[in-house]
C-alpha cells in the first residue's frame, strides 16, 4: 500500500476578508430593506386602507350590525335567560337527594325528565319490590327538596322472574324556588 500525503494548507488572508466583507454588506442590503419597508410602505398601506374604510363609509356599504326587531330580541333574550336559570340551578343537590331516596340499589332510575319552568320533576323508575316503590316514594315526601310528591302509575311486570315494578312519580323541587 502506498502512502497517503496529506498537507493542511490554510487560505490566504486576502480570501478571508473578502468572504467576510461580502457578508457584511449583504446584511447591511438586508437592513436597508427592511428600513425602506418600515418607512415607506407601511405608512402607505395603512393611508390606503383608511381611504377604503372612508369610501366604503361614505358609499353605505360599510359591514352593518345586524338589527332585531323587538320582538325578535325579546324573544332571543328569553331564551338566554331561560338557559342561564337552568344552568345556576343546584343539579348536584337534586341528584344527591335523588340518589338518597333511592334506596341503595332497590330502586333504579329510568328517566328523569325535569322542568326547571314549572319546577317540577318527572322520574320514571324500577323498583325490585312493591315495598322498595313505596319507600321510595314516602322518602321523597319526607324530602325538604321535593313537595306535592305523587305517585301517578305503576306496573308490575310479571313477565320476569324477579317481578320488578316499574313507575312513574311526580314532584314539585323545592330546589327550582
Amino acid at each position: 500500500m502506498k502512502g497517503f500525503y496529506f498537507d493542511l494548507v490554510a487560505l490566504p488572508r486576502s480570501t478571508y476578508w473578502l468572504r467576510a466583507s461580502v457578508l457584511l454588506l449583504g446584511a447591511l442590503a438586508l437592513a436597508c430593506v427592511l428600513a425602506y419597508w418600515q418607512l415607506v410602505q407601511v405608512p402607505a398601506l395603512a393611508g390606503q386602507h383608511q381611504r377604503v374604510q372612508t369610501e366604503m363609509t361614505r358609499l353605505g356599504t360599510a359591514p352593518k350590525v345586524a338589527a332585531m326587531n323587538p320582538k325578535d330580541l325579546a324573544q332571543a333574550w328569553q331564551r338566554a335567560h331561560s338557559a342561564s336559570v337552568q344552568l345556576g340551578l343546584p343539579w348536584q343537590r337534586f341528584f344527591v337527594q335523588l340518589g338518597k331516596s333511592s334506596i341503595a340499589g332497590k330502586v333504579a332510575f329510568i328517566s328523569v325528565e325535569p322542568d326547571t319552568q314549572k319546577g317540577s320533576v318527572v322520574l320514571v323508575a324500577e323498583a325490585r319490590t312493591l315495598e322498595s316503590m313505596l319507600q321510595f316514594v314516602g322518602d321523597l315526601q319526607a324530602s325538604t327538596d321535593f313537595s306535592e310528591v305523587v305517585l301517578q302509575s305503576h306496573a308490575i311486570n310479571k313477565d320476569m322472574p324477579e317481578k320488578p315494578v316499574r313507575f312513574r312519580v311526580s314532584a314539585i323541587w323545592r330546589i327550582a324556588e
